[in-house]
């Protein structure tokens, strides 16, 4: 995520400047987790991808924790501590040199595979170098964003090897240390080095497509089973709780099941019944019909994990098909906020969003430029207007447009409402709804042909680096054919917001840099390339078995990791 990109509670992370998050009712849960039994998660989907280096949305990065380490991580509490990094698979969170240009790690010792095998340099390294195979297409471009030299390295695959060499910007200095040469100056590249891209692989387990259903584990879980509908985790006997201060592991077991039967599972994990009461609701809210019955009983509210994290949720405007300013300004004036919140289930799933960059974060800057705080419901009259002038120009705006969702129930719900929204201004929207498990792989081939696509987005780290560069530098957008891996969906290729990135990620003083961001966001916004519609809030249900909730600012959901039964 990247952000990382999530559909339900969407993504593509999140790391907060004050997360707002809370352990919530946990003064009505005295019980800590135990040691044992069998963790069930209940997913809207499956994730489409376990592959380290193709990590994409909240839920699959969530899920990775469980099979990944990564040189740094988050920490797994409640609060603002969720924000802070530590080493993972390294002993520290890196060290800067060279004007923050060079960042050199140390693993630890006793790190291990699942086959016993100790995890080295080597391993960090052919896991960021497969990254650039042609083979294929990667979620995070971060290692091919920073990292110096990489412009016509293809990855350590046959004829991609770099004569043997491999990418001479990631160095072994020996087994244990390793030395990354970037780019560019890359002040926060330790939270850049907590994504699942920079993970490391073992090349002789290396089987490429197949990798993404059973990657090897260097953390407290391996993968037993990977069916349509399921994954089961079972332990990784060579995973060491020393070397790991992170993931708390508590579960023999972890069953993690897709069903998208959103009132089904609430109600289900409600009555907290049979396997239910040792499930929790990963990726999805409570069902809206459900909202008012667990927010006003203390024994369900208890149970309900809840939080804020800085997940914005917003439609993307394709700037390719849509290429008129004021064509995609009246989408901006006429969309209804109001109903689109209330088919949601009402605040306490989001506050109204006017920006990318939440305000957790340190970087957001509070603007307003379409006037939608004093006009929840939008300004159709204003719509109408620059669609009439459109017209008068000779340029008239479209007026059927495709909306790209993924296919769900309560999606549909909310797809509804801007369908009648946009009615009102004389506009035709198509629902093109599409499977769960592959949306981000379809809206991410920039040649799909939706002129709105809904998306979601939480940031990877604290700071507008981690939310303007991967939706809207127009550098990142693949050119191959076929790619699914653009995040990009507005397809916004503006020389001036290129090299305004560029000057924003170059900028060293932190709160310089965070008003540079905030205000290419509002730069952005005048381009009118995306609605941002909410910034979200979280609230999952869990049975009356699960203990150490809590929603985690990286991934807007409840962490695995902390999850355990009583």
């Amino acid at each position: 995520m990247h952000g990382k990109r999530f559909v339900a509670s969407l993504v593509g992370l999140s790391l907060l400047a004050t997360a707002g998050c809370s352990d919530a009712g946990a003064e009505n849960q005295p019980q800590p987790p135990k040691t044992g039994g069998t963790l069930r998660v209940v997913v809207s989907a499956k994730p489409a991808h376990l592959d380290p280096q193709r990590i994409a949305t909240a839920t699959e990065a969530n899920v990775s924790r469980l099979t990944t380490r990564t040189l740094t991580t988050f920490r797994s509490e409640p609060g603002e501590a969720a924000s802070e990094i530590v080493g993972d698979l390294a002993t520290d969170a890196g060290r800067p040199s060279e004007g923050n240009r060079v960042w050199d790690f140390q693993l630890k010792d006793d790190i291990r595979w699942e086959d016993g095998s100790p995890i080295t340099c080597a391993d960090v390294k052919y896991g960021v170098e497969r990254s650039f195979s042609s083979l294929f297409s990667v979620a995070q471009p971060y290692a091919k964003t920073y990292l110096a030299g990489t412009d016509n390295y293809a990855g350590p695959f046959v004829g991609g090897n770099n004569n043997g060499k491999g990418l001479q910007s990631v160095q072994c200095v020996d087994n244990r240390n390793i030395k990354f040469t970037l780019s560019q100056p890359v002040g926060d590249f330790g939270y850049t080095a907590a994504m699942s891209v920079f993970a490391p692989v073992l090349a002789k387990q290396d089987t490429k497509g197949e990798y993404d259903k059973k990657p090897f584990s260097n953390g407290p879980y391996k993968l037993q089973e990977n069916s349509d509908q399921q994954l089961v985790y079972v332990r990784n006997q060579y995973w060491d709780r020393k070397t790991d201060s992170v993931r708390k592991a508590y579960p023999d077991k972890i069953v993690i099941e897709a069903n998208g039967d959103l009132p089904t599972v609430t109600s289900n994990l409600i009555q907290s019944e049979g396997d239910w009461a040792e499930t929790i609701d990963l990726d999805k809210n409570v069902a809206p019909n459900f909202v008012q019955q667990v927010v006003n009983d203390a024994a369900l509210s208890a149970r309900a994990v809840q939080g804020s994290y800085g997940g914005i949720r917003y439609l993307s405007l394709n700037t390719k098909r849509m290429p008129e300013l004021d064509c995609r300004r009246a989408l901006v004036f006429a969309f209804n906020k109001r109903k689109f919140r209330a088919a949601l289930g009402g605040s306490v799933f989001g506050d109204y969003a006017n920006t990318m960059i939440a305000p957790q974060l340190k970087a957001h800057k509070d603007f307003d430029l379409y006037d939608s705080t004093a006009n929840v419901e939008g300004k159709p009259d204003v719509a109408m207007k620059l669609m009439d002038d459109q017209r008068n120009k000779g340029k008239p705006c479209a007026t059927t447009l495709t909306l790209a969702i993924p296919e769900q129930k309560d999606i549909r719900r909310l797809a509804t409402t801007m369908v009648e929204t946009y009615q009102q201004i004389g506009i035709q929207i198509k629902v093109n709804g599409i499977d769960p498990e592959t949306y981000f792989d379809v809206i991410g081939n920039p040649a799909n042909a939706n002129d709105l696509l809904w998306a979601g987005w939480i940031p990877d780290w604290a700071n507008g680096s981690a939310v303007i560069p991967p939706l809207f530098d127009g550098r990142l957008i693949p050119t191959k054919a076929n790619a699914t891996n653009n995040q990009n969906y507005a397809l916004l290729n503006d020389p001036e917001i290129n090299n305004d990135i560029t000057a924003a990620l170059e900028e060293s003083v932190p709160e310089r840099q965070y008003r540079l961001w905030g205000e290419l966001d509002e730069k952005i916004a005048s381009r009118a390339v995306s609605i941002p519609i909410i910034y979200m809030k979280a609230l999952r249900m869990s049975g009356n078995k699960v203990r150490g909730g809590f929603i985690h600012p990286q991934f807007g959901q409840p962490d695995l990791c902390a999850l355990g039964l009583v």
